[in-house]
Order: C-alpha cells, then structure tokens, then sequence
C-alpha cells in the first residue's frame, strides 16, 4: 500500500544514473550481492588523512539549538533531498557503560563510525543524534570538535529523537547506523541506499537486516523522512520507540519495504560492539589489518579466513538481544473491549529465513513432527525458537511467548532451573560419556527404584521410543510370544508405529503382530486375547490419556492381561513426573510390570527408563538393548536434580494448582462466548488438551487453527493444550486467560459469520497422523 499520495510527494527522489554494481544481483524486493564483488572494494586499503578533520567539508549546520538545513540546491536552483547518515549515540549502554567513546586503535568508537559514515556514497551530512543527560555531553563535546550537527533529545524514545533531528536539519533520506558497527563497511551502506535511491520514491524502508545475512555490524538502514514520521505518530509499543524503525518493518501493508541481501548467509559473524568481548574483537581486527587503513569488509572476511580463532573471541554472544530485551519490556496495550494484551504484531522474517535453509537440507524441516510448520498457523507463529528462561521462550526473531507446548512435555520444572542447570554444569567438568559405567547409573536408578512403584530394576534409554521398544522386547523375551496389545502413542519404531497410518517402510510381517484396543473399552482387549490365545506377550498402554479411566478400567486391564499370561506396560512417558512423582500408577493405586518414563524426568535432557518387575527386568540380559550414550552423564545429572526437586519442592502441587486455574477459566470463558459446545479444556490439570468442533460436533481444524493463531499473537505458545511448569506463574495464568478471552471472541464471530477459514492468515493445521 505505501504511504499516502501526499508523503509519497515529499519524498520523491532525482538521483543520478546508477554505477556500476557488479556483484549484485536483484530477486523481487531482494538486492542480492556476491562477496568480493567490486561493490566492496570501494575502500579497500584506503588510508585515513594524518589531520581528517582538515580535509573534511564544513557542516551546514552544527548548532544544537538552531534549526538549520542540510539540505542543497540541485539544477537551477531546484531543493533536492537531503540524504544523512543520523546516528544515535549515549553513553549509558546497559549492556557496556561509556563504550560510545572507548578507544580503539587511538579513536573514540563513534569516531570509526562517524569516518566510515562519511564514506557512504551518495551520503551528504552525519547527524549526531545524543540525549539531553549530563553524561552526554561528552557526545555533544565530540560531535562540536568533529563539525558534526548534534541534537539532543529523549534518551529513552529514539524514535522521537530521530524524528525531532531529521525535522531540525532537514533531512528527507534518514541512514541509520550506529556506533556499535564500527567496521562499517561503506560500500555495503552504499548499497542500500542505493537500492532506495534507485526506487525514486517507489521505497519507504531498505535494509540489509530483514533478514540479516552481512555479518553483524554492517547494518544498515535507510528510510524517508515521511516514513519516520508516521511511525512516530503510531508506533506505541516500547520496542518501538526505542529501536526507532519495528514499526516500519513490521507494517508491510503500511510501507513498501525491500531488503539487500548477501548471496551467502554471513549473519553469524558478529562484528558489532555490545560486550566487552566485542571490544576485544574489534581491537585485535584493527591490530591486525593497520590502525589508520579504512578496511573493509572483504579485508575482515580474508582476515577471519587467515585467522580463525579470532572468532572465539565473542562467539557467545547474542544477536539483537537489545532488542529482543525491548521486546520483553513491552506492555498491555488497548485492543478491543476486555482484549487488554501484548501488541498482536511480530516480525517473523528470521524464522522465515531458516525455513527456507531447512527446506534445502532437512526433510519436513523439523526433527520432529509435533514441532512442524504444520502444526501452528504459518505467517503468524514462530518457525523457530532460539531461547528459553522459566516458562518464557523467544523465537529467532526475539520475540517473547508464555511456552505451553513445553518442549512436547519435558519441561517440568521450567526452562534452565538453576537446581538442574547446576548439576549439569558441575558435571560437565567431570566429564560427559565414560569409558565404563558411571556411579551416576548407580544412584540414579536408586532414586527411581524409592519413587516409582512398580521400579525394582532400571535400564536407561534416550527418548521414549527407547524405553517402549526395549520394554517391548523384554516381554516377547520373557513370554516367548510375539503379538502385542497396544491401545495409545508409544514412538515411532516399526512394532508399534506400523500400526498406524505412519506406517510406510515397515515390513507387512511386522505391522501385523501389533493389534490396538480401545481406551475405556474392555472388550475390546479380551477379543484381541480371544482372537489370538496364548499369542500375546504384552499390553501396553498410556494409563491416562485426555481421558480418565472409567471405573476399574485399570484394574480390568491389569487382571485380563495377567489371566492370560501377558505383561502389563504402562508407558509413563508422558505422564511420569507430571501427573504425581511416581506416575499415573502411583495416581491410581495400580501397579504395572513394567513402565517406560522419560519426557520430565530430566527437564528437558535427553533420558528414558525401562523400570520394573525383576524377574521381568533380569532378561536384559539375554536380549540386545544397549547404547553409546545409555550412561550420558550430563541427562543423568540432570534426571537426579529434576526427581529429587519434584520429591522435595511442591512441584506436583502446583502443576495441578495452575492447570485446574487454566482449566477451570477456559471452560468458563468458553461458556460466557455461546461456545461450551464447541470447545472444551479436558484431561488432567498438569497436561491439559483443547478439543474444538463445529456445531454439528465434528472435530475443525480450522477452529483450532483460528484460536492457536489468536493466542499466539497475543504471545502465547499453544499447540493445543497446556503443559504446566512449575514456574508458570499467577501473572502468566492470567495473562493466558485473557488472550484466551480475545481469543474466543474471534471464533464466536467466525462462527456467526460463517468465515472462520477466511480470517485465518496461513494455512490451515494439520494432523500429525493423517487419516488413512
């Protein structure tokens, strides 16, 4: 859409034919550019005057109280626009106080960038855009003895700094670069206002950060004056206002945006200052590559080639974490009557950008199903997350969400507990994967053993489809049968996975010694025992699902399978370490032969048990179940902190305590929205499932799509239910709620209007097993 007509006018450009940019490629909105092309060898080897400041042109303007123009005169007198780098600065960084002015190679940083800035082709001023706070002035007193116009304003609102600077000097191209990219290559700048310049008055925003693939520290970003002054009419959010250009990029209906792009994905390189190890960076480069040469970019890339380990210096650190710390600080803002929640509208383009690499070298694009594109409403959910604290996580674009999903469930305690974290940690120096067994096998399986009921031996396994093969395995062995009893999810391997629609590439003979039983139906286990005598060697099932059992359901299992001679498993998995700290087995009074746990049990590291009977147990022995990591030391420790916090902390408690909350409001919201009969929070409070059908009672994906995409604009990661951490808190069960409120507003006016696929903005979810 643009700008209006009337903005559109006051930034119409004139510029001159373009040069030659060899190396640069154009695909739709993206300028594309080869590295080592010409375009980055403008300043190559370039040396700096001995006295710059002799040879730089006076500023037209430079008094901080003035309001004097930049801008000049084109062919026969014509005003054209006046294009400027403006470059906040302060020296209260939270992150790396006075790094603004810190020396490197005998210059303040802002001097390195004020140079390079001056370099950008086609680039006529540098505006030194600081704050009003005595700290300050220090800037003030380095832009005055550079020449450079200054303007001081609001620390804490860049965006209006910006905008009051570009007002004061005249400025109607805004380039915004930063201090932090003191190896700003010039050439690469160029580039992007090039790509806007060229557009004569087609563009409102470039950038080569959306999605970044320069190294960290070439950003770039170059804007009109128009562009800059409606953001700050609107933008309300924050994150906004201090970052001065999210409102732009995350308004493509708004504003016409395109983004130069290099052919290599080069955004892992961080070359930016943000840290005390970014320092150090920057100062070796510049020991390296000549104190007063003005390098650029290809010079740095040859210099990493030549000299690798200059890379571990800051290769901890984070991109964009002060923004992504913005974004965490943002708050309510009004949305519809009783929708009192986080800003709806977050950029998604990293997350986009790795999908796009995953396409090309990982089938379905996710390790696992469960965490699919398919599985959340595409263009509006994150593709990929990149960090996790407590029950908060944040996509690759630093976007923050209340986690519900959980990692699928393994996350019990909340994300990095520090109790498990610790113990990982002191572990880690002693050693990760041992030679022969470690005493960790030993207490371990001790624990496990005192905790769960039906534990008298214990092997570990790494996910759960280890621990329900093995136990599988371990029963065909001790029986001598073959056939098993199955009746819900129990991993991906060929006994039970061929037994499903999933089942391509498992041999027929396989598949058909799997039978499935109905939950809550007992006959429907004693045809199988009449269909097949003396033939079953186990019945395993998850003893709760979304469902409760029915009245002894448990008992009658128990009893049926042992009447015929068959091993009862329980695959606690799932519900192991949630639902009580000894499983559903301990829930209900009913003790299995053996049981497959994992998921919770280490928070989030990776280790499964077969636990159990020991005369079932000892035949491992004679059986083939054995890993290179079955003894991992790290998930090990981890498991002994986890079960030894959720036995001593009132973990289990409050895991119920903030689930019923959940349940019992969403039910409750439901019913206040005419929708009781469309959707239904069920299943036990610690792991709970969102049910949606139409009015005719059948199961809709789209619903579900439309309420996932709703909450999930609201900063609520939902995959269709709520597993429940033990650091979930009142304030996110209520923020929860109300997205959920805003939620199901939508879906009461999608029914009623009968558009609910029509207000979605992606696809539609799928099911991870397709119906046959």
């Amino acid at each position: 859409m643009g700008l209006h007509r009337a903005d559109r006018a006051r930034v119409r450009q004139g510029r001159p034919a373009p040069r030659d940019l060899r190396g640069v490629h154009q695909h739709g909105s993206q300028l594309h550019v080869r590295r080592g092309a010409a375009a980055f060898r403008g300043v190559r080897g370039a040396r700096r005057p001995a006295d710059a400041r002799r040879h730089r042109r006076p500023p037209r303007a430079r008094d901080r109280a003035g309001r004097q123009g930049l801008g000049g005169r084109g062919p026969a007198g014509e005003a054209r626009p006046m294009i400027a780098a403006i470059v906040q600065a302060r020296m209260g960084s939270s992150r790396l106080p006075g790094k603004t002015l810190m020396d490197v190679a005998g210059r303040p940083l802002l001097g390195h960038l004020v140079e390079r800035a001056r370099r950008i082709p086609e680039l006529e001023a540098v505006v030194i855009a600081t704050t009003e706070r005595p700290a300050d002035r220090a800037i003030v007193d380095f832009a005055e003895a550079e020449g450079l116009p200054v303007y001081a304003g609001s620390e804490d609102d860049v965006l209006d700094r910006f905008h009051r600077a570009a007002r004061r000097f005249g400025v109607s191209v805004i380039v915004r670069v930063t201090p932090d990219c003191p190896l700003l290559d010039p050439a690469v700048a160029g580039l992007v206002l090039r790509r806007f310049t060229d557009a004569h008055g087609g563009l409102d925003y470039v950038s080569n950060t959306q999605p970044p693939t320069f190294p960290d520290g070439q950003d770039t970003e170059v804007f009109s004056a128009a562009a800059l002054a409606l953001a700050w009419r609107e933008a309300r959010l924050p994150s906004e206002r201090e970052h001065v250009t999210p409102y732009i990029w995350k308004h493509p209906e708004r504003f016409r945006l395109a983004n130069v792009r290099h052919v290599e994905d080069l955004s892992r390189l961080r070359w930016t200052v943000d840290e005390a190890a970014d320092l150090e960076f920057v100062r070796r480069v510049h020991e390296r590559l000549g104190a007063d040469r003005l390098f650029g970019m290809a010079e740095v890339l040859d210099l990493l080639r030549r000299e690798p380990a200059l890379l571990d210096i800051n290769r901890s650190l984070t991109r964009n974490e002060g923004y992504a710390r913005s974004v965490r600080a943002d708050r309510a803002v009004s949305g519809p009557p009783g929708d009192s929640v986080m800003d709806t509208s977050r950029p998604l383009a990293r997350s986009e950008e790795y999908f796009a690499r995953a396409e090309k070298v990982i089938p379905s694009c996710t390790q696992t199903f469960s965490k699919g594109h398919t599985q959340l409403v595409r263009g509006v959910a994150p593709l990929f997350l990149q960090r996790a604290q407590g029950s908060h996580v944040w996509d690759v674009d630093g976007n923050e969400y209340i986690d519900y999903p959980m990692a699928l469930g393994p996350i019990v305690l909340g994300h990095d507990d520090p109790d498990v974290t610790a113990a990982v940690r002191a572990q880690l120096g002693d050693g990760v994967a041992f030679s022969l067994p470690h005493p960790l096998e030993v207490e371990v399986s001790e624990l496990l053993t005192q905790v769960v009921p039906c534990a008298e031996m214990v092997r570990f396994g790494k996910n759960g489809s280890d621990a329900t093969a093995g136990a599988v395995r371990v029963a065909r062995a001790y029986t001598g049968r073959e056939r098993i009893a199955a009746c819900g999810y129990h991993g991906w391997q060929d006994w039970y996975i061929g037994a499903t629609t999933r089942h391509r590439g498992v041999p027929a003979a396989v598949r058909e010694l799997t039978h499935l039983f109905t939950y809550n139906d007992l006959a429907s286990l004693r045809k199988l025992f009449d269909a097949h005598p003396g033939e079953i060697a186990a019945v395993i099932m998850e003893p709760v699902g979304v469902v409760e059992p029915a009245g002894s359901f448990l008992q009658d299992v128990a009893a049926l399978a042992r009447a015929n001679g068959a091993v009862l498993i329980y695959d606690e998995v799932v519900t192991s370490f949630r639902v009580a700290l000894g499983g559903a087995q301990a829930h209900y009074g009913v003790t299995p032969d053996l049981a497959c746990i994992g998921k919770a049990m280490a928070n989030g590291y990776p280790v499964s048990a077969v636990v159990g009977r020991r005369d079932i147990m000892q035949v491992f022995d004679e059986i083939f179940f054995s890993f290179t990591f079955g003894g991992e030391a790290l998930s090990l420790a981890a498991a002994k902190a986890t079960i030894t916090k959720i036995r001593d902390a009132d973990v289990i408690p409050h895991l119920w305590r903030q689930g019923r909350r959940l349940q019992d409001g969403y039910n409750a919201l439901a019913a206040e929205a005419g929708l009781a009969g469309v959707t239904r929070c069920i299943g036990l409070p610690p792991r709970t499932v969102l049910t949606f059908a139409d009015h005719q009672g059948r199961e809709s994906l789209a619903l579900k799509s439309l309420f996932q995409q709703e909450v999930v604009r609201r900063g609520i990661l939902n995959a269709g239910g709520f597993n429940l951490c033990y650091r979930h808190s009142d304030a996110d069960v209520e923020r929860t709620l109300e997205a959920c409120r805003a939620a199901l507003a939508v879906l009461a006016e999608g029914l009623a209007a009968d558009d609910v696929e029509a207000r979605l903005q992606g696809p539609v979810i799928q099911p991870v097993f397709r119906r046959a």
